[in-house]
This record gives C-alpha cells, sequence and structure tokens, in this order.
C-alpha cells in the first residue's frame, strides 16, 4: 500500500524527525502538533499495508496500549468521579508510538544513527540560540522560549543535546568528537533557563555516557576513563557549588543539602514543591487504587499542607511537581503502572532489540530517554507540556524503527 503513495511516507519520516528534534526548541510546545498531525494523517494507510502492520505488531505497542487504558480506568473510577474526564485524552501521546513505528520502520539503514544525531545536535544549538535570544538580547530573567515555557525547556535542551551523542559511535575517526558539542550547548542553555532539575540529570547523564564509552574500551582505556571522569566530575562539581550562589542553575545540590541536613527549603520555589509532596503522599494514601482524578488529585492534597498560603497558592494547579507522586495521587497504582511502564519501555526495548551495528548508539538513546524522564519527575511534571508528553513514546519509535540496520519486515 504504502509503495503506491510514492515519495509520502519518506515526506511524512522527515517531518516526523525534524519537527520532534529540530522543532523542539524552536516552536516549543506547538512541534508535536506537527508530526501528530502526520501520524494520524498515516495511520490508516499503515493499517492497510503489510509490512507496517508487522512492524506496528510488537510488545512495545501493546505496552504503550496497556499504559493508556491502566489511565483510561483510573479516570472512570477516580474518587473524585467524572469531572474533567476528557483529560484522560492528555494520555492518548503514549499511542503515538504505533504509527510512529510503523511509518518509520521501512525506512531502516546503517547509517540513521549519525542522520538522528545529527538532527539533535541542531535542535541543541537552535535551544541554545533561543536561550540568548531571550536572556541577553530580550533581557527575560530565565528562558521561555516560543509556546514553551522553561522548565520543558531545559528538560528538551537536555535531552537534545546528549542524544546528539549517539553520533559518537555513527562514526569513526575525529568527527565523531563533534558531537560533544551537543552537551555542551545544553548545559548553556540550561544555565540560561535557570532550572535546577536539569543540571542534576546532566551530572546523571555525563556518568551514563562515560559508562558506554567504558564498556567499549581496553582495561587500560577504561582505567584512564575513570580518572579523567573523576578529575572532570570533581571540577564540575566545585564548580557547582561555587557558582551556586549567583546562579540559579547551579544551587540543585545545595538545595537537596538544605534540605536533608536542615530540613529547609532553599527558597518558596522549593517550598511549595515539598508541600505538593507531602500533600500528594497522603492524598494517595486516601485513594490508593484508582487514584482521585484530574485537577481532584491536587485539590485532595491541599488539606494536608501545613501553609495555608501555599496551599491557596496552588488552588488552581494541575499538577503537583513530582511526576512519582502526581500519578499516584492522580491515577492510584494504575496511574503508577502507567508511569513505570513509560520509563522503562526505551531500555528494556532498546537492549531487546537486534544487536546490529547500531544496538550500542540506540541502547544509548534508551537510557537517556528514560533517565531524563525518571530524573525530572523526580522535580516537576514532564506530563504538563504537550512537547514532554510526546516526546518520549514517538523517541523511543524512532530508535526502533529507523535506528536499526534493515526494516522489521
Amino acid at each position: 500500500m504504502l509503495q503506491r503513495l510514492g515519495t509520502a511516507p519518506t515526506i511524512a519520516t522527515w517531518i516526523v524527525l525534524i519537527s520532534l528534534l529540530v522543532l523542539a526548541n524552536l516552536i516549543g510546545n506547538a512541534s508535536p502538533y506537527i508530526y501528530l498531525i502526520v501520524l494520524v494523517i498515516a495511520w490508516p494507510f499503515l493499517f492497510m499495508d503489510a509490512d507496517a502492520r508487522h512492524a506496528m505488531n510488537r510488545w512495545e505497542s501493546y505496552a504503550y496500549l496497556c499504559a493508556f487504558l491502566f489511565m483510561l480506568v483510573a479516570f472512570i473510577f477516580a474518587a473524585g468521579g467524572w469531572e474533567h474526564f476528557e483529560n484522560v485524552g492528555n494520555f492518548l501521546p503514549y499511542l503515538l508510538f504505533i504509527p510512529t513505528i510503523g511509518l518509520l520502520d521501512r525506512s531502516a539503514r546503517p547509517n540513521n544513527t549519525l542522520i538522528v544525531a545529527t538532527l539533535a545536535l541542531v535542535g541543541a544549538i537552535i535551544a541554545l540560540g533561543t536561550a540568548v535570544y531571550d536572556v541577553h538580547i530580550l533581557g527575560i530573567r530565565r528562558v521561555v522560549g516560543l509556546f514553551n515555557t522553561t522548565n520543558p525547556f531545559a528538560m528538551a535542551s537536555v535531552m537534545l543535546g546528549f542524544l546528539s551523542l549517539m553520533g559518537f559511535w555513527a562514526i569513526k575517526g575525529w568527527r565523531r568528537f563533534i558531537f560533544f558539542v551537543g552537551p555542551l550547548v545544553a548545559t548553556y542553555a540550561v544555565i540560561l533557563a535557570g532550572t535546577r532539575a536539569a543540571i542534576l540529570i546532566i551530572m546523571a547523564l555525563c556518568v551514563l555516557f562515560a559508562i558506554f564509552v567504558g564498556v567499549k574500551l581496553s582495561n587500560r582505556g577504561r582505567l584512564i576513563l575513570a580518572g579523567a571522569a573523576v578529575l572532570a566530575g570533581s571540577v564540575g562539581v566545585a564548580g557547582v557549588i561555587a557558582l551556586g550562589a549567583d546562579t540559579r542553575a547551579f544551587q540543585a545540590i545545595e538545595s537537596i543539602y538544605l534540605f536533608l541536613t536542615e530540613g529547609q527549603a532553599i527558597d518558596r520555589s522549593v517550598a511549595i514543591r515539598l508541600e505538593l509532596y507531602r500533600g500528594g503522599i497522603l492524598a494517595f494514601f486516601d485513594a490508593p487504587i484508582f487514584g482521585h482524578g484530574w485537577r481532584h488529585h491536587v485539590q485532595a492534597a491541599r488539606p494536608y499542607m501545613m501553609d495555608p498560603s501555599i496551599a491557596e497558592h496552588v488552588a488552581r494547579w494541575s499538577h503537583l511537581h513530582n511526576d512519582y507522586i502526581n500519578f499516584a495521587a492522580l491515577a492510584g497504582i494504575f496511574g503508577l503502572a502507567s508511569y513505570f511502564i513509560y520509563l522503562l519501555v526505551p531500555i528494556v526495548a532498546t537492549w531487546r532489540s537486534e544487536r546490529d551495528s547500531q544496538h550500542h548508539a540506540r541502547l544509548y538513546g534508551g537510557f537517556v530517554v528514560s533517565a531524563c524522564y525518571a530524573i525530572y519527575g523526580i522535580f516537576g511534571s514532564a506530563f504538563a507540556a504537550e512537547l514532554l508528553l510526546c516526546f518520549g513514546a514517538v523517541f523511543t519509535a524512532v530508535l526502533l524503527g529507523f535506528c536499526k540496520d534493515r526494516p522489521r519486515a
């Protein structure tokens, strides 16, 4: 069926890749709607194509479907009733994995990891350009971006920057080091955004990248890498601590240390989060199976907040600034199951994928996506912005369907 459409599937593939990676922080939350429209239009044609159906008929597709159905069941039986039930549609992007892999599988080629890494690098550079424009030209204190907000901008910048490092294994020689530009520009974009959680993600991803490099080295090479990593890590942590007083993004470690040692919040932003966490955890125990439902989970958390001013401040909020607590209070055990499926599929799927020439880079990409969502979810909600809500499932499909040597069919 797809062969009859000529170049249309190829054009659709490039639109998905460019809107996912290059346009992510150029037009922010508008970018997912571009590939959403393409995938929705393509879906009927994919079902009529035998090869595409074969590509879509895989356990990962059913895993994302189960993740959505868990949320649907929780919304149906939520303690807060059916008010705001239509917001279960916010989790439909889970299902975008299915048409994405059906579309991209036919384009699998040995050099596709290099294409994805290059597009991610371009996206990271654009993110830096957007950050510089907002802060140094417009004079905005923290980066907002176009059709975007600060924290999702920072999260997307980090993912793009470190996903570009997939190119390190895609080519040989000195050119592979060009992709080191990705994390560097992403880090500066995060500094301009002032997102503290993103700095912690960067530190974790540096360790992750070092591990993936190390497993390919000799024993002597691993010793050299370990020494260099310890030195770089020491300098990095010292820099974060030294600059923390003047640079908001570097206050992450100080903020955690102050809370663990003295039980205090470094500023009102952290104080609000701590109240949300406390209230959300206690609200979960009030409705542990199906949760309270959309927005009702925030209302259920408010009576447990010790600061009345914060309880009043968050009255109209839609999330609890922590994805683990948010899914628990929102949808109970069903919500947690849905969330952990979302986190684990990229790692498990890439680990079990074909052991071809792109497997190592593909596995690294899966770990990056899961690590970003898992760490960011401790301090914020990736599911409160279309940009991040759609990215995980769609990029996992890119890894499994596009970044491999040959089509599944």
